[in-house]
């Protein structure tokens, strides 16, 4: 039954998921004595921290205020949690600084354990919040209402971003969450930028992938 309702959590946090293994596999992988290397992994970590703090701050301003009202004690801990993750990431970019500035194996390999620790505990917080905060939402309010804090979300976005978070959100669903994805896209946009998007799922998604959403599109329209 609430499987079948809006969460607005599942497609997103799906991509970010992706984003976090990927950056993790990288890190175990990176010769820290190597600078090109290095350079690589800072640009990747760079890039994922950013999505991940944007996440977050997209939380805290949409969805903890709505959690305050049906469920305080879950978003005091999610604020919590969210402030935890901001000092972690903070220490994280200093310990690749460090690694980085040393060419050190040693300070590399501590860098990725802990970078494998915080997406841990940040694989945990995004389960808690589709297992606990989610469910709270439900209880409290119908699917209208919660579509609508999630449109806010989608619109606060700049127009300059939402490209890139199809880049690495896409990848990550599977046929069914990409065409309706796409499709709730494409009758909120012109068609030109519906092109636009239909670009990057080609650029970004396998051969396979891209054909069968093609085909499902078209079915849809």
């Amino acid at each position: 039954m609430t499987g079948q309702r809006q969460n607005f959590y599942k497609q997103v946090h799906k991509g970010i998921r992706a984003v976090a293994h990927g950056m993790v596999d990288l890190a175990q992988r990176t010769d820290f004595t190597r600078p090109g290397e290095v350079e690589q992994l800072q640009a990747v970590v760079d890039e994922a921290f950013s999505i991940f703090e944007g996440h977050a701050a997209h939380e805290t301003e949409f969805i903890t205020p709505v959690l305050r009202v049906c469920a305080p004690q879950l978003a005091a801990e999610s604020d919590a949690e969210h402030r935890e993750q901001a000092l972690r990431l903070r220490d994280l970019r200093r310990a690749l600084q460090a690694a980085a500035r040393a060419g050190s194996s040693s300070l590399g390999h501590a860098f990725v354990v802990g970078l494998s620790r915080f997406e841990g505990e940040m694989l945990v917080h995004m389960a808690d919040e589709e297992e606990r905060l989610m469910p709270a939402l439900w209880a409290a309010f119908e699917d209208d209402a919660l579509g609508r804090i999630h449109a806010a979300l989608v619109a606060s976005i700049p127009p300059a971003e939402k490209p890139k978070v199809m880049e690495w959100m896409l990848p990550a669903l599977n046929t069914l969450e990409r065409v309706e994805l796409l499709e709730a896209v494409r009758a909120t946009v012109p068609p030109p930028v519906f092109e636009a998007l239909q670009h990057i799922a080609r650029r970004v998604l396998t051969a396979a992938d891209w054909n069968r959403l093609e085909q499902a599109l078209a079915t849809a329209a």
